[in-house]
């Protein structure tokens, strides 16, 4: 294992990338170790179905009101922490700067302001990473359809959808990981009958 002493663009370093949603199974052109494919000890991590997206799924990202889950990790094929940043940011479509990373030579976090940087410090000395990245985009739900992010609206959303949507938003709550076992997953396990595919 190589560690960075100064600038990381210029050292080799072992990149974790974590996933708990589509990245699973559907990461595209993302560059990790397939052999190793995603390990399912990563850290604990607030996940929920906070996010609707551009084509309407209802999708998971990291709320401050969620309950722990534990999400899954991945090894980059990219040594060096700006080419994994920018990797990752190409699949998720998205900003460089909605990637958050933790470079665990520097001890930097970014975002600084990060909620979470217990559990990623507490996990990431029990591996031999150097850094580990993640999508970092925000809860939007009420923001995006005026609704309060609870349960009732989420699957009266969910229910109203237009067929196509439907399909798609379906798909991706019965594909999400099966360990992601959150609070409003198994309401609409209950209510709509989207259980894991397996």
């Amino acid at each position: 294992m190589y560690h960075c002493l100064c600038n990381n663009n210029f050292f080799k370093m072992k990149i974790a990338i974590l996933g708990w949603g589509s990245l699973i199974w559907q990461p595209k052109a993302l560059k990790y170790d397939r052999e190793l494919d995603w390990d399912k000890n990563g850290p604990y991590l607030p996940i929920e179905f906070s996010r609707i997206s551009n084509d309407g799924r209802l999708t998971l990202v990291i709320d401050d009101n969620a309950t722990p889950v534990q999400v899954l990790f991945a090894i980059s094929q990219y040594k060096k922490l700006d080419e994994a940043i920018l990797d990752l940011a190409i699949r998720e479509g998205c900003d460089k700067d909605r990637i958050g990373r933790y470079d665990k030579v520097s001890d930097e976090f970014i975002p600084n302001d990060f909620s979470f940087q217990k559990a990623i410090k507490e996990w990431i000395k029990k591996t031999d990473c150097d850094a580990v990245i993640w999508t970092n985009l925000g809860k939007r739900f009420k923001d995006k359809i005026g609704l309060t992010h609870n349960i009732e609206n989420v699957i009266q959303y969910l229910e109203t959808l237009p067929k196509e949507a439907k399909v798609i938003a379906e798909e991706y709550i019965r594909k999400a990981p099966e360990q992601i076992k959150t609070k409003f997953r198994k309401k609409i396990e209950e209510e709509l009958n989207w259980k894991p595919m397996v």
